[in-house]
């Protein structure tokens, strides 16, 4: 994606230009194998066969590494979108969306967008009036508490160590618009935290994770939380119990009793606090049964998922993720959500250092950085927060996770990017007022008439 200003004449139209090459139908179509004798590499023949007679999977992602090394994107995506119906035949849903999505990252195609200025009315479906939900753009935020580039933190009442907006400011050159921390269910509300952000106009994340759902009670603990986030006067985000869907914590496994516990939670903090929205969050990847713990749409006012391009999965050199899209572990929530509720990424990160190998690999978070930031603009409005996971968790593990180092100041090249990717007005650096100007609204070409100076993005 890149972006470009240009000032053109009045009433002049332009067009949005998409191009998609036509390719035959099918893995094994005769334009293929002709396309496979000219690359004159001694593998293809072996794979197509494979790919022909028995349709093995590991055939057609060898085949597809062959033609993404040869620059042959539209032949590799048409051999990923072949094997979506293959997965779903086996109910394997999670691996036909990841093929599905690979394909559309891989076709060739140009589109362009404009940048026009809005109001509340015009954005339309774009926004759903959810609480705390920003009109147009996106929170920009961050975990930064385990950064220990930024200095010494401040220790609160609840025994944990943070680190503030400015400090943030100070070394990555950006204002966060949230930061998130991690609280254990039954400590108190963080007060102390929360009034030191409302101080530089940064809206507080909570990741607020009980031991069991059997600790989750309507109880004095529950409504006193509730009544303290009210007296706090201050925007809070509760993401309650996130990543359900997932082996490592330790309320995954029974859909029924953690949607109840959910829904006690969000119709307390809403029967004391109105400044507050909650947040469900999955983990994605694995998606599997995820939906099942969805606590009903009346029941949640954001859907948020957490998500981290890596180089290896699960610390396992087996298991390389290099070629893996953000977007393509982002397009299930959107797609299933983004028309009812605003979309979160309450996680996200990129690593530059991997625990299997240590090799220090700044070109492959930049990478990251530009796809996942560089679309939400475009692709995807509905996302209205974005989080960087700012930490080394080859320093500080998490049993279950991988083991990467995230940190953005880190690595001079990894904060430049991740600076200028956030560097435009739609990722929002304070809290959003209906009263405050709208960042601009990035809309496509569709042979829309422009007039005057117009800023046009690109997105390829």
């Amino acid at each position: 994606m890149s972006g470009a200003t240009f000032t053109h004449r009045p009433a002049l139209r332009i067009t949005a230009v998409r191009r998609t090459e036509s390719l035959p139908q099918g893995p094994s179509c005769a334009s293929d194998r002709k396309t496979a004798r000219d690359l004159k590499d001694p593998r293809i023949p072996d794979l197509q066969r494979k790919i022909d007679r028995a349709k093995i999977f590991g055939a057609y992602d060898g085949l597809i590494d062959i033609y993404k090394k040869n620059g042959l994107f539209d032949a590799a995506a048409q051999l990923e979108r072949a094997q979506v119906p293959l997965y779903e035949k086996k109910k394997l849903k999670d691996a036909a969306i990841i093929h599905a999505n690979n394909a559309g990252s891989l076709d060739n195609q140009l589109e362009l967008y404009a940048d026009v200025t809005t109001t509340a009315k015009g954005a339309g479906k774009l926004y759903t009036g959810a609480p705390l939900e920003p009109v147009l753009g996106c929170y920009s935020g961050a975990f930064i508490d385990r950064d220990d580039t930024l200095g010494a933190g401040f220790q609160t009442a609840n025994w944990q160590t943070h680190r503030t907006p400015e400090q943030f400011l100070a070394k990555s050159g950006r204002l966060p618009g949230s930061l998130f921390i991690y609280l254990q269910y039954g400590r108190p509300f963080p007060t102390e935290w929360v009034l030191k952000l409302k101080e530089a106009n940064v809206i507080p994340h909570i990741a607020w994770e009980p031991k069991s759902l059997a600790a989750v009670q309507n109880d004095d603990y529950l409504h006193g939380f509730a009544r303290a986030a009210r007296e706090a006067d201050w925007p809070v985000f509760i993401r309650f119990a996130s990543e359900m869907n997932g082996f490592w914590t330790p309320y995954n496994g029974n859909p029924k009793l953690y949607r109840e516990k959910f829904r006690l939670v969000h119709r307390i903090l809403h029967q004391h606090a109105p400044r507050l929205a909650t947040i469900w969050c999955v983990n994605n990847p694995p998606l599997a049964n995820a939906l099942d713990y969805y606590p009903g749409d009346d029941a949640c006012d954001w859907v948020g998922v957490n998500l981290y391009s890596v180089p290896f999965h699960e610390n396992r050199r087996d298991k390389p993720a290099f070629d893996e899209s953000p977007l393509a572990l982002l397009d299930p929530i959107y797609n299933r959500f983004a028309v009812k509720k605003p979309i979160a990424i309450c996680e996200f990160a990129a690593a530059h250092q991997s625990a299997v190998d240590m090799k220090v690999i700044p070109d492959f978070a930049i990478d990251k950085i530009n796809q996942l930031y560089g679309a939400l603009p475009l692709k995807y409005p509905r996302v209205k927060m974005i989080n960087w996971f700012n930490m080394d968790t080859i320093k500080y593990p998490t049993p279950g996770k991988s083991r990467n180092n995230y940190l953005l100041m880190k690595h001079p090249r990894v904060i430049k990017a991740w600076r200028e990717a956030t560097g435009s007005a739609h990722f929002l650096t304070g809290y959003q007022r209906l009263a405050d100007q709208l960042p601009p609204l990035a809309r496509p070409l569709n042979t829309q008439k422009l007039t005057g100076r117009v800023r046009v993005r690109v997105w390829a």
